[in-house]
């Protein structure tokens, strides 16, 4: 058990992404994870001919059977003594299986966004996700793409400020952050030279500049990330067993990504804005350990292995929320 800890530990880093599978080809992946589950056989002290009991993986786009299957299948046939049971399943599962026993939700706010809860039968409906063409509300993302939209509507013509806020210091802050002389220098990052994280992290410059000066359109950008977060919850509400709303602390939720743990204090008034909405009560953790233990405890649980295990050493309280 401890070698299967220690080999997920390991691919969470490297390998994080099906997405990245099928990028550099499904023949690349199963020989990266290979090489880095006999990697590990070798630091904890293991044979490289031992076979493990089960090798559980948590991964963006697991959620797409066939890749999952064909991940599997290639591992078997290409490598048939590395284990006896595999688990490929979303990222997702791996933040809320690390927290939780039962099932939960997770929320996650960083370049991009998402939410997904996991129902104790296995069900597990998700909102976002989506990517920037169709969502990342309330991620790093954008909330910077929200600060630039703004100050070019804003000196176009097209549209006033939220509030006719004055947009100095957002403007100032987007010059900064770019390097820009001018409003047209934009356009190469927008368009030419792309990059959805160097965008992104615009955020952290413009969560700064909300703390030190109070700026109100600062401000009222991040409240308006949190209200965009709080709805990806409320469209899950519905979907939650009962059981996971009526729990002690009512929903439990596992906060993920850098944005939603780090501005929480920026974004609260505007999420707590529309939980009053809903008629649940939420308890919001963040993790203090890697999800790839996740990954091994759904890992171990699909071969029928029990592991004793204390969730409360795996988080943090962050946040509670009464309906009452």
């Amino acid at each position: 058990m401890m070698c299967m800890s220690v080999i997920i530990m390991m691919l969470t880093p490297s390998l994080h992404s099906l997405h990245a599978c099928q990028a550099v080809g499904f023949d690349g992946a199963v020989e990266t994870i290979h090489s880095m589950v006999s990697e590990a056989k070798k630091k904890a002290g293991v044979p490289e001919s031992h076979l493990l009991e089960s090798l559980g993986m948590c991964l963006s786009g697991g959620e797409q059977t066939q890749a999952q299957e064909r991940i599997i299948s290639q591992l078997k046939e290409r490598y048939p003594n590395t284990t006896r049971h595999y688990l490929v399943r979303t990222d997702t599962f791996g933040s809320i299986a690390t927290a939780f026993p039962k099932g939960g939700m997770v929320l996650i706010s960083g370049t991009g966004s998402n939410c997904q809860v996991l129902n104790p039968s296995g069900d597990s409906p998700r909102c976002g996700g989506w990517g920037h063409m169709l969502g990342d509300e309330g991620s790093g993302y954008s909330i910077a793409h929200k600060a630039i939209k703004i100050v070019y509507d804003a000196e176009d013509g097209m549209a006033d400020p939220p509030h006719e806020y004055d947009i100095a210091l957002v403007k100032k802050a987007v010059y900064q952050y770019f390097n820009m002389t001018n409003r047209f220098d934009i356009l190469n990052y927008i368009y030419e030279d792309f990059k959805k994280c160097h965008i992104a992290g615009l955020c952290k410059t413009l969560a700064d500049l909300a703390v030190s000066t109070k700026d109100p359109l600062c401000c009222h950008i991040f409240h308006q990330a949190g209200a965009d977060l709080a709805r990806h919850v409320k469209a899950l509400i519905p979907k939650a067993d009962k059981s996971l709303l009526e729990q002690k602390g009512g929903i439990h939720i596992v906060a993920v990504g850098s944005v939603l743990t780090k501005a929480w204090d920026l974004l609260k008034d505007g999420f707590v804005e529309v939980l009053r909405e809903t008629d649940v009560s939420v308890t919001m953790v963040k993790l203090k350990v890697s999800s790839a233990i996740g990954a091994l405890l759904l890992g171990a649980e699909s071969a029928g292995l029990a592991l004793p295990v204390d969730y409360s050493t795996h988080s943090t309280l962050m946040y509670e929320y009464d309906k009452c």
